[in-house]
């Protein structure tokens, strides 16, 4: 499913919407809801409205279990870490249990924290986890989480969570894996700007080409995927939605 909203504004708006609902639907049915969350800048955003009071108040936090996707291997204080952002734009501002957030370890090694996490989430989840919600950005290589293009990560089906370098440059990461990503119920794209319209287009409507982007491998097994663009990343689109 394929949304496109008339700006970053309006588009954060929609997120909120849906990580509510489906936050209040997990809970319902089965007394928790298990998100892993993103970085960048659209997420931020989206982050910092649900610190808000409108929304804030209509989940129950103390039901949320946190998660993140990916992470850079850097000190949780970092100003890269994922982590670090999430606190300042959300966790601080909302009554959650310490208890209930599982951040991505940072270790003597990308690969040691890794397997730190794949510990504590074999610890949480007897079988492969199944998140209700996973949010995800996109890169203008077409990466996703930390899953780069040529990176061996890319072909792993056994390990739940593993290290991965970016070929850009910068730190080492930690992200999950194509299986459990796409065991989730529902995966959510954040995607602005007219920086990534090129990337949408050749991921949405393919380009003739062989090449395959990270992103195109994420389909969930049994869940939702959903798209939310901004104009701006949806302007090369032949018919965006």
């Amino acid at each position: 499913m394929i949304n496109v909203y008339a700006d970053p504004r309006e588009l954060c708006l929609a997120a909120a919407e849906l990580f509510t609902s489906q936050a209040l639907t997990a809970i319902s049915k089965r007394g928790d809801f298990r998100v892993a969350l993103s970085g960048g800048s659209t997420p931020r955003q989206l982050y910092e409205e649900l610190a808000k009071p409108f929304w804030r108040d209509r989940i129950n936090w103390e039901k949320v279990l946190i998660f993140w996707g990916d992470e850079r291997h850097v000190p949780a204080g970092d100003a890269l870490s994922n982590q670090n952002m999430t606190r300042k734009a959300l966790l601080d501002h909302i009554p959650i249990p310490a208890g209930n957030i599982f951040p991505i370890p940072f270790a003597e090694s990308a690969d040691a924290a890794a397997r730190q996490y794949e510990t504590t989430l074999h610890k949480l989840f007897p079988d492969l986890p199944v998140f209700d919600l996973v949010l995800l950005g996109l890169g203008e290589d077409g990466h996703t989480a930390s899953l780069f293009p040529g990176n061996k990560v890319l072909k792993e089906q056994t390990r739940w969570v593993c290290s991965a370098r970016p070929l850009s440059g910068g730190p080492e990461r930690v992200t999950l894996t194509y299986p459990v990503i796409n065991q989730a119920a529902s995966i959510c794209f954040l995607v602005t700007g007219s920086n990534k319209a090129g990337i949408v287009r050749q991921i949405m409507e393919g380009n003739g080409s062989a090449v395959s982007y990270p992103a195109q491998k994420i389909s969930p097994v049994n869940g939702q995927l959903t798209w939310l663009l901004d104009q701006a990343a949806a302007a090369c689109l032949e018919s965006p939605k």
